[in-house]
C-alpha cells in the first residue's frame, strides 16, 4: 500500500496537470486561431511555426514562471506534450525563475 505522502503527492500533481492542461490549451487555441485542440495532434497541423513556437514559449515561461530550454521547447509538439512538461517544471524545486 502507498504511502499517504505519495498518494497525496500523486492526487496534487494530477490536479497541477490537468489545470496547467486547460491554460495552455486556451492559449494555443487563441494563438493557432482555432476552437477545438485534439491534445495528441501536432501542433504544426494547427498552422504552428518557428515564429509563433517562439512566442508560445516566452508565454508559458512568463504564465508558468519557469524557464524552458531549447531541447525542452523542441520536444513539446502537442498540446499534452507541454502541460505534461510544464507540470514537471512547476513541481520541481531545482528548476524555475529566480528571484
Amino acid at each position: 500500500m502507498g504511502s499517504p505522502v505519495y498518494t497525496q503527492r500523486g492526487k496534487v500533481t494530477k490536479l497541477l496537470t490537468l489545470q496547467v492542461f486547460e491554460q495552455i490549451s486556451g492559449l494555443v487555441s487563441r494563438k493557432l486561431q482555432v476552437t477545438e485542440l485534439d491534445p495528441d495532434t501536432a501542433l504544426v497541423e494547427y498552422g504552428m511555426d518557428s515564429v509563433r513556437a517562439a512566442e508560445l514559449v516566452v508565454e508559458l515561461e512568463t504564465l508558468f514562471q519557469v524557464e524552458i530550454s531549447d531541447e525542452q521547447a523542441a520536444a513539446m509538439r502537442t498540446v499534452r506534450d507541454i502541460a505534461t512538461r510544464l507540470a514537471g517544471l512547476a513541481t520541481s524545486p531545482a528548476v524555475g525563475r529566480s528571484a
